[in-house]
C-alpha cells in the first residue's frame, strides 16, 4: 500500500486524506471552566472550548478573553487577559472533541490597593476563539480587579 499524502494550505492544516482542515468558527464551539480552584489570593480555572460541529476543525494561539458585567452589556470589566508568552502548535478538534487554556486571575483585591482595583462583581468571560472576532460567552459568577492599572487576569495557549 502507498502511503498517503498530505496536502497543505496557508489557513489550514491537512488530513490524511488531503483535505483542507478549516479553523473552528465560534459557532461551531461551545465554552466552559473546569477545575476551578481558589487560594492565596488566586484563581486558577481551565478554559475548555469544544468542537459542537460534526466536522474537524483547528485552533492555534491564545484565545481572547475579558470579563463582562453581572447584568450583561458589550462593554467589558477590567483589562483583557494578558497571554503568558507559553509557545504553542495547533491542535485538531474532532467532532465533541476539546481544547484546552490556562487562566488566572486574583481572587478578590488579591493584595492590590482597593482603590487601584476597584473589585467589580462580574457575569461571566467573552471569549474570542484564536483568530476569531466573533465571541463566546462562558458563564462565570465571580469578582475582579476592574481598575485600569490592573492586569491580573492572563490566559494561556489553546492545547489538547
Amino acid at each position: 500500500m502507498a502511503p498517503t499524502a498530505i496536502a497543505a494550505a496557508p489557513g489550514g492544516t491537512a488530513s490524511p486524506s488531503g483535505s483542507l482542515m478549516s479553523a473552528c468558527e465560534t459557532n461551531g464551539l461551545q465554552g466552559s471552566l473546569t477545575d476551578v480552584s481558589a487560594g492565596a489570593g488566586q484563581i486558577d480555572a481551565t478554559l475548555v472550548l469544544t468542537n459542537t460541529s460534526e466536522h474537524p476543525c483547528t485552533l492555534s494561539g491564545y484565545p481572547g478573553v475579558s470579563f463582562l458585567p453581572v447584568l450583561g452589556g458589550a462593554l467589558t470589566v477590567g483589562n483583557p487577559a494578558d497571554r503568558t508568552g507559553a509557545p504553542y502548535s495547533t491542535v485538531t478538534l474532532t467532532p465533541h472533541g476539546s481544547a484546552h487554556a490556562v487562566l488566572h486571575d486574583s481572587n478578590g483585591a488579591g493584595g492590590y490597593d482597593p482603590a487601584q482595583c476597584q473589585l467589580t462583581p462580574v457575569g461571566g468571560l467573552q471569549v474570542y476563539p484564536p483568530g476569531s472576532n466573533d465571541p463566546l460567552f462562558v458563564p462565570w459568577r465571580t469578582q475582579h480587579c476592574a481598575g485600569p492599572a490592573i492586569h491580573a487576569l492572563t490566559i494561556g495557549p489553546v492545547t489538547r
